[in-house]
């Protein structure tokens, strides 16, 4: 497995000496979990202390309120796609390509600046 990460890397070097813009084309991807959390209610923070006593400070850590699956796609200039997983849904292959049907849709989108022509 590291021989063909190497043998990968030096053919990506390869390619980028006899063009430089070669790693501007390449798109990559990765899955996440992100965990979101219920915020605490206004009144539910809310203590009584004297007027000129400082803020207590709040150390404590609540649990995720739950996860959502991330497939993030970026490029050379940042991100290009952020696709949430429904809730109970598993990345199968019909998963998988409806994603990358989003990700060339909106790669389309990105890619369509006009062509200047030469006067």
């Amino acid at each position: 497995m590291k021989q063909q990460r190497v043998e990968a890397s030096t053919e990506l070097l390869s390619m980028h000496a006899e063009d430089e813009t070669f790693l501007q084309r390449i798109t990559t991807g990765d899955e996440t979990w992100v965990h979101h959390y219920e915020a605490e209610s206004k009144r539910r923070s809310m203590e009584w202390r004297h007027a000129d006593s400082p803020r207590k400070k709040k150390f404590k850590s609540q649990p995720s309120a739950g996860k959502v699956m991330a497939t993030v796609f970026w490029d050379y200039q940042g991100v290009i796609l952020i696709d949430f997983m429904a809730k109970g849904t598993t990345i199968n292959s019909e998963a998988y390509i409806e994603t990358l049907r989003k990700l060339k849709t909106r790669i389309k989108r990105c890619t369509t600046t006009p062509v200047p022509t030469q006067v």
